[in-house]
């Protein structure tokens, strides 16, 4: 593909990885082009990553809405998705790694995640009940999101009796029907699929994000002092507070996810020194190239 259009470094890769290998030409100028092999093509597995490509983008809506930090762990997300379960489990360890969360599950219905509430329309229902309108209202309420989610199925209603011994029979037209997620959760969807995340931040769940803060600030460090991602460091850590106790609970991962042959709690001698804000307390990094 990039023969045509950068011929020398195309020819250099060619050469450096297939070049005389299995047969293969010795330029990549003298190899035929390459043809598409449609049995290879794996339309579940498309499908499956499309699926969960949905999930993580509706994930992180939710995230964004709720103004939680993607580098802040929650606990579970749970899916709702009108496809192949089969298909979609092998990429859910993907799905949860992407989103950040602990433990990605099925649902077995949207409704599970977020469900409805129904309330009589008073536009719609007034004209045609005139005061029995309270009494509907109270009627709909004791039926609870059963109803409600036959409501937002497109399906009718019946409740009763009224105090006159009738009853009345309900289409989606005469409510209005919101969403209601349980507490501590937000709910996103969007054609097949429905996503919920847990938002509640336990103390161990906060203490695991600052640590991928402080990873990010060292990250940064190692890119402002011009280091290969393979060179490895000294590192010092100067914090307090919460984010000081993120370093001493998670040191063994920040030094291996930085690469660091030590982590002191304090300042590395003839090290370069970068200085930062996590969640509004300041952090002092000293790295040295060992």
């Amino acid at each position: 593909l990039l023969a045509p259009f950068t011929p020398f470094v195309a020819d250099e890769i060619w050469r450096n990885l297939a070049g005389g290998l299995e047969g293969a030409a010795e330029s990549v100028h003298l190899a035929d082009y390459p043809k598409p092999v449609p049995e290879r093509v794996d339309a579940a597995l498309d499908g499956a990553m499309q699926a969960a490509r949905d999930i993580v983008s509706l994930g992180r809506t939710v995230r964004t809405d709720a103004r939680v930090r993607t580098r802040q762990p929650l606990r579970r997300a749970v899916v709702h998705h009108a496809g192949d379960h089969g298909a979609l489990a092998p990429l859910l360890l993907l799905v949860a790694e992407e989103l950040n969360v602990k433990e990605v599950r099925f649902a077995e219905s949207a409704e599970e995640l977020a469900g409805w509430r129904a309330r009589p329309s008073f536009r719609t229902l007034g004209p045609r009940l005139g005061s029995r309108v309270k009494e509907v209202a109270a009627l709909l309420e004791a039926a609870g999101p059963a109803a409600a989610a036959a409501l937002a199925r497109g399906e009718e209603v019946s409740l009763g009796p009224l105090a006159d011994g009738g009853a009345v029979t309900l289409g989606p037209d005469d409510v209005v029907l919101t969403q209601e997620s349980p507490e501590g959760w937000e709910v996103a969807a969007e054609g097949g699929v429905t996503v919920a995340l847990d938002l509640e931040v336990t103390p161990e769940l906060r203490l695991e994000g600052l640590a991928r803060e402080v990873i990010r600030v060292v990250q940064d460090a190692r890119k402002a002092g011009g280091l290969e991602v393979t060179d490895r460091i000294e590192l010092g850590v100067e914090a307090r507070g919460d984010v000081a106790e993120a370093v001493g609970r998670h040191g063994d991962w920040i030094a291996a996810e930085t690469l660091a042959g030590s982590l002191a709690d304090g300042a590395v001698d003839g090290g370069a020194v970068t200085e930062a804000l996590v969640e509004g307390s300041p952090v002092r990094v000293t790295i040295r190239s060992i």
